[in-house]
C-alpha cells in the first residue's frame, strides 16, 4: 500500500492539504521518512497539520491535528475497541502482540493561521508490546483518530521517552536549536 493511501485510510486528509515537507531521519536508530501535510502546501510550525512517520512501508507514527474533532469522546470501552481496531487495520499481525494498559484523558492543541490556539480533549489509550515497547492511539471527539504511535521506547534511567518525536513541532524545533528542551516525559532533543 502506498504511504499516502495508508494515511487516507486512517484520517481525512483535507482537500486543500498538500505535502509540505518530506525528510529522512533516524527513529530508534533506524531510518524513517517523515511526511508533513498542511493547508495550501505552506509549512507552519504548530499549525494545523497531518504528520506521518514511516519505517520503510511500515507506519510507525501518525498525528492528525488538521481540525478540532467534533462530537463527544467515546466511552472507555468503545475507545479501547476502536484503538485495537486501528492497530489491526495498520498491521494485523503486530496488533496481536499488544496488551492493553490504560486510558487517560489528555488535551491536544494547534495554532490556527490567525494565531488562535485550538485546544481539545482526547483519550490516550496505551498498550504494551511483547518486544518491550509501547504503542498508543489517541482519539478525539466522535472517535476521530488524532494520534497513532508504534514502537515507542522508554528511557527508564532518565524517566523520559527515548524514541525521537518527529511528529512534535516543539521537539523538532528544540532539536534544531530553535526552541527550549521539552520537560520530562518528552524525549531529549
Amino acid at each position: 500500500m502506498l504511504k499516502n493511501e495508508m494515511i487516507k485510510k486512517l484520517v481525512v486528509l483535507p482537500d486543500d492539504y498538500r505535502l509540505v515537507k518530506t525528510a529522512t531521519e533516524l527513529r530508534n536508530r533506524r531510518p524513517v521518512v517523515i511526511q508533513r501535510y498542511q493547508k495550501a502546501g505552506k509549512l507552519s510550525y504548530n499549525g494545523p497539520r497531518i504528520t506521518a512517520v514511516f519505517e520503510g512501508d511500515r507506519l510507525v507514527s501518525l498525528n492528525n491535528l488538521a481540525v478540532v474533532p467534533k462530537g463527544k469522546l467515546p466511552d472507555e470501552e468503545v475507545a479501547k475497541q476502536n484503538a485495537s481496531a486501528f492497530f489491526k487495520q495498520v498491521d494485523p499481525n503486530d496488533a496481536k502482540k499488544l496488551s492493553f494498559l490504560w486510558i487517560e484523558q489528555q488535551t491536544r492543541e494547534f495554532i490556527t493561521t490567525d494565531g488562535q490556539t485550538n485546544e481539545f480533549s482526547v483519550l490516550w489509550i496505551e498498550f504494551s508490546h511483547r518486544d518491550g515497547s509501547y504503542d498508543w492511539i489517541t482519539l478525539g471527539g466522535g472517535g476521530t483518530l488524532i494520534e497513532l504511535e508504534r514502537d515507542s521506547r522508554w528511557d527508564y534511567f532518565r524517566g523520559r521517552r527515548k524514541t525521537e518525536m518527529w511528529n512534535n513541532d516543539d521537539w523538532v524545533r528544540a532539536r534544531q536549536g530553535l526552541g527550549p528542551q521539552l520537560p520530562s516525559p518528552n524525549t531529549l532533543a
